[in-house]
């Protein structure tokens, strides 16, 4: 087995990094709120906290001389940001920035900004006045200050499109439009309409404020590699992004953003700036063939995947791995639940049961595609990273299950802290997804050299990665492997066999980056799975799921088994 050291991030590394935060409107009384605004008392209160807690707010041009090693920005560097370019920028934020002397990257839309006054303008589903958003004018003085600068929101991307034959609306930027009786927008045609619309935002606001925007906010925080070549070839500087974690000046097209909703209390706001890399997970997994909503016809599949959806939110769980392939009685791929040019077509599907899961039952959706068995089933590297460049373009993914994949060296483990604490000596350990996902980045290239199966897998997340940025990695753990977790992962599962009783006698996963996965030949009895689990969290483990499962015949039954199970009543939930 290769030993791959894993180096600490250098000392330097500390004064590269720092935190932002992506603010949208602010209103006056709390009636006016919506998901993302603050009033205007929480506003203040928050600067006034900045300042009284040594936090130093920076500038892009702060950014840009740390990112050149001109200039080191202070311990507690933030940078702050406000989206949309709502009415209130001028009326509420300007003049606090004038108050605080605090820098501020103003985002806008030029779809949003072109309209004249008394018009409407299309925001989301719903028209509003132009009156909602500023003048160009008042840009322009807010610009002479020196204290706003203006960023690129893009033209019309902060809008969605419909993503599949079912009708699922999706962010723009991200998706390959659906069209019924033409189908996919082609990836040569995605690209162009990406690239375009940066262009001519970057055009419209080099026309009225002076000069191109350096900095691109992408809309609804999405992302993905296409978008991100488009940005700098147009001579973007930086992009912005709500992933999470902090940001980092050597990496500004990938600018961490935290991005605060419901009026949050002053609390909420200082940990957002300043998270815990100590935070237990806590994951609830369960596996789902979608093959088993599939009817063949849209409304007897629709009807299961809305009783599926009830049936997730009533076990309380966090995510699914549902299986983008079908296979045959000897697990051989024969088709695929997504469009791809590799496989037969099952079904049209998966996006739809991702998307739908996602956004009404609040779940990530990870996908289960075994490279090993790509690769029999196709033959050849380019097929397999094809057909992954498929899923992730097709498919609305939050995370990937790496699978068939050793355990790795000891040497592999890294528990060094990220740089972002290099100033707080009490925290010796980071176990946070975002810190894991530091670590693994810069390594993806490298892992996945070779013509070994392992590089193969690691190519395959890096492909889907590209198209999702910011995926999850899960890590199957080998049978007989020692309960470890993966260092770059950010869930490694430990297989369980419930009917196993020397099972119950293994060390309780206590690390939180592992999760019990207790296996049967059929769907568990609810009863025993709820024991079982019940003791596993007895012991010390935290997380736990189970495969297979049964949504249409309610296997195991959810009523019985959400008391043992569900992560809203865990007791170590926050």
């Amino acid at each position: 087995m290769a030993i791959l050291c894993i180096a600490a991030p250098p000392a330097s590394a500390a004064t590269t990094t720092f935190a932002t935060v992506g603010l949208h409107d602010v209103v006056d009384a709390p009636g006016d709120l919506d998901d993302d605004a603050v009033t205007a008392d929480r506003l203040v209160s928050f600067f006034d906290w900045l300042r009284g807690s040594g936090w130093s707010p920076v500038s892009l041009d702060d950014i840009a001389r740390a990112g050149r090693g001109e200039k080191a920005l202070p311990a507690k560097a933030v940078l702050i940001t406000f989206d949309d370019g709502y009415r209130s920028l001028y009326t509420r934020v300007y003049p606090l920035a004038l108050a605080y002397g605090y820098p501020i990257v103003a985002a806008l839309v030029g779809s949003w900004m072109e309209p004249p006054a008394g018009s409407m303008v299309r925001y989301g589903a719903q028209s509003v006045p132009r009156e909602r958003f500023i003048t160009w004018e008042q840009a322009r003085e807010m610009q002479r200050s020196g204290l706003i600068e203006f960023a690129l929101h893009s033209q019309a991307l902060h809008a969605e499109v419909v993503g599949n034959p079912q009708g699922n609306t999706m962010p723009a930027a991200v998706t390959r439009r659906y069209t019924p009786g033409t189908g996919y927008q082609s990836e040569a045609d995605f690209a162009a309409a990406v690239r375009a619309d940066l262009a001519r935002g970057r055009a419209t606001l080099q026309r009225e404020l002076g000069g191109p925007p350096r900095a691109l906010v992408w809309p609804y925080g999405r992302y993905n590699a296409i978008g991100t070549q488009a940005a700098r070839d147009l001579g973007f500087d930086f992009a912005l992004v709500l992933d999470q974690g902090p940001s980092r000046s050597d990496r500004p097209f990938r600018l961490a953003r935290f991005l605060p909703t419901y009026d949050p209390p002053l609390a909420d706001l200082a940990q957002g700036l300043e998270p815990d890399p100590n935070e237990r997970r806590l994951d609830r997994l369960v596996c789902l063939d979608p093959a088993a909503l599939w009817a063949g016809d849209e409304a007897s599949s629709n009807e299961r995947l809305g009783r599926a959806i009830e049936r997730v939110r009533a076990l309380g769980v966090t995510g699914l791995v549902v299986d983008a392939v079908r296979r045959d009685a000897q697990g051989r791929i024969t088709a695929a639940w997504f469009p791809t040019s590799e496989l037969p077509l099952a079904g049209d599907w998966l996006s739809r049961v991702a998307w739908q899961m996602n956004t009404r039952a609040g779940v990530k959706v990870y996908a289960r595609l075994p490279h090993r068995r790509a690769l029999a089933a196709l033959g050849d590297d380019a097929r397999v990273q094809r057909l992954y460049q498929d899923l992730g373009a097709r498919v609305p993914l939050d995370g990937w299950l790496l699978e068939d994949t050793e355990a790795p060296a000891a040497s592999m483990r890294f528990d060094a802290p990220s740089p972002l604490f290099a100033h707080r000596a009490d925290i010796p350990l980071s176990w946070s997804a975002w810190v894991v996902r530091e670590r693994r980045q810069p390594m993806l290239e490298t892992l996945g050299r070779g013509d070994t199966p392992e590089a193969l897998g690691w190519r395959a997340f890096a492909t889907l990665d590209a198209a999702r940025p910011g995926l999850d990695l899960l890590w199957l753990a080998p049978p007989r492997a020692a309960a470890a977790p993966h260092p770059l992962a950010e869930i490694s599962l430990v297989t369980t066999a419930l009917d196993d009783p020397v099972a119950d006698d293994r060390t309780a996963a206590v690390d939180p980056r592992l999760l019990r996965w207790f296996t049967a030949s059929a769907p568990p009895e609810a009863g025993r799975l709820a024991r079982s689990a019940v003791d596993f969290q007895r012991r010390g483990g935290v997380s736990l799921g189970w495969c297979p499962d049964d949504p249409v015949a309610d296997r195991p039954q959810a009523e019985t088994l959400a008391p043992g199970v569900s992560a809203s009543t865990f007791p170590l939930r926050r």
